[in-house]
């Protein structure tokens, strides 16, 4: 064990900013990181997992959101390893044992096969993880037997996750640690800051960069409803899924069109028997009209795409009108009046509620969809906007409704039947 203190100690010292050894020398057995993105704390948890094993004598497991993210924290242990000149037993996808007989591995995100292995345990990005409580409930007792130690690392996402549950709770147990950008920088990570927030609007950089979650409780289409319809773009599930499909199974694309102040949201969606697929969401900000006009006709050249449905309102009208003119077959122009925002909307909705419709995991996305409010107007209307401290207007949530819309009403024609 001395070797390895000795080995391990001059290179965390020498390696990590002080945000960083703040929490690899945090020796409580319950610690809980809400981070900013992008500052390098996976990179800290694997040189914090490889202590683990040779300090602490324990197997290391590893949850994180998707398998992607699980494999970049593995990536980090291999990188620390080398620059130890540390040489694994074995090294393969999801496991890495090592010359004391611990494994350092990767736990599945299906809480019915994360079982059955014991260790301290890492919840990587745990409040982007689909079925969190699952996950806790099985992952947890992992430490048992072994008086392992449970770490939590997380950007924060909404107020009514798991993550921001045990975040927020008063609790002595809990050692809590929250590191902002301006934490960071402070602390001399190289970064700058106002070049970041140029690219995010408020509330995505108050969440992404300052640890904020986002306030879902009045949101019309609330993340519970959200979650079980999410899939992970990476995962084996999902590119399997891929693989079956057709290649010319009809593409239906929502537009909801910005210029300077909102981004323009191209949402492309598939049906599968019935279910919905957002295969992509495209966002274009401060992009030119023509330069706008000229990709969303790539689009449409495509031999798959059907329909492409544009908010043909205000600063749509003359792309609209176009691309109208070039694909009249194709191109349906929608005006955002109050009622058909609400079908929109309550189209939306419902295929969240039915599950019948799937996007990607994607924090952005579920941003724009939370950030929808519904309000009564005196006239017995209702009202469907963004936030009005958004300077966004939901717009993936809109080009994601149009798309839906036109799915949904089965005017979509699946010409493989014809």
């Amino acid at each position: 064990m001395n070797r390895y203190i000795e080995l391990l100690a001059p290179y965390i010292k020498r390696t990590l900013y002080p945000y960083q050894l703040k929490f690899v020398t945090d020796t409580a057995r319950w610690r809980i990181v809400n981070k900013s993105r992008q500052i390098g704390i996976s990179y800290t948890a694997a040189v914090d997992a490889i202590s683990g094993a040779f300090i602490r004598q324990r197997n290391q497991l590893i949850v994180s959101a998707s398998k992607m993210n699980a494999e970049i924290v593995m990536d980090y242990i291999r990188e620390h390893l080398d620059a130890l000149d540390i040489l694994p037993l074995k090294d393969k996808e999801g496991l890495i044992e090592l010359e004391n007989g611990r494994a350092i591995r990767v736990c599945s995100t299906n809480w019915r096969t994360a079982r059955g292995f014991n260790g301290d345990v890492y919840f990587d990005e745990f409040a982007f993880t689909i079925r969190d409580n699952e996950i806790w409930r099985a992952m947890v007792p992992s430490i048992t037997a072994v008086n392992g130690r449970v770490t939590v690392l997380s950007t924060p996402k909404s107020r009514i996750d798991k993550f921001w549950q045990i975040y927020s709770r008063k609790s002595k147990k809990w050692s809590k640690h929250c590191i902002t950008i301006h934490d960071a920088k402070a602390d001399g990570f190289p970064v700058d800051i106002e070049e970041l927030r140029e690219l995010f609007d408020p509330e995505e950089f108050a969440q992404a960069y300052e640890c904020v979650p986002l306030d879902t409780a009045e949101s019309y289409v609330p993340y519970n409803l959200i979650e079980p319809c999410l899939y992970d773009p990476l995962s084996d599930a999902f590119l399997l899924q891929a693989k079956n499909w057709d290649n010319d199974l009809p593409l239906v694309y929502g537009v909801d069109i910005g210029r300077t102040r909102d981004e323009t949201a191209v949402a492309e969606t598939l049906r599968e028997s019935q279910i919905i697929w957002n295969t992509s969401m495209k966002e274009w900000q401060k992009t030119s009209f023509r330069e706008q006009k000229e990709r969303l006709t790539q689009l449409l050249m495509q031999p798959q795409c059907q329909i492409m449905a544009i908010d043909k309102g205000g600063i749509g009208m003359n792309l609209h009108e176009d691309l109208a003119f070039m694909f009249p077959a194709k191109v349906r122009g929608v005006s955002f009046g109050p009622a058909v925002k609400e079908r929109l909307a309550k189209t939306l909705k419902i295929a969240f509620e039915e599950k019948r419709i799937r996007i990607p995991h994607d924090a952005s996305l579920i941003s724009h969809i939370l950030s929808i409010k519904r309000s009564a107007n005196r006239s017995n209307t209702f009202s469907y906007n963004a936030d009005e401290m958004q300077p966004h207007h939901g717009d993936k949530f809109w080009a994601l409704a149009l798309a839906v819309d036109y799915s949904s009403a089965n005017r979509v024609i699946d010409f493989r039947f014809i």
